[in-house]
């Protein structure tokens, strides 16, 4: 089965006043864990907020079964695998592909 988008995130500077504009723009609605992230709760699309600074792009997880096979299979295809990171929801590694777009592995500690 091919590896579909999981969850994506935009970042922002600041997330209480993205909190204020987009739950105002679109009605969404939040969950704050970290100090760092904000989850948006109301959506049939998995999404969320990190502070790390306005950015023209959101950041893409792609879901896969076995993110240490996936990081592999990115150095073997030419791009760049960062180190693993985990949470209470899964493991993730930050990764850059062949021509330098960053894109994110997540593997989910159960199913979507």
């Amino acid at each position: 089965m091919p590896v579909e988008l999981h969850y994506f995130t935009l970042s922002v500077a600041d997330l209480d006043r993205a909190a204020a504009f987009y739950g105002g723009l679109f009605g969404w609605e939040f969950d704050r864990k970290h100090a760092t992230y904000l989850h948006v709760t109301n959506t049939s699309v998995p999404m969320g907020f990190t502070s790390d600074g306005p950015s023209s792009q959101p950041n893409l997880y792609f879901g896969v079964p076995d993110v240490d096979t996936a990081a592999e299979r990115v150095r073997e295809l030419g791009g760049s695998a960062g180190d693993m990171y985990e949470s209470a929801s899964g493991r993730g590694c930050a990764c850059t592909d062949d021509q330098g777009t960053r894109i994110s592995l997540w593997q989910p500690t159960t199913a979507r």
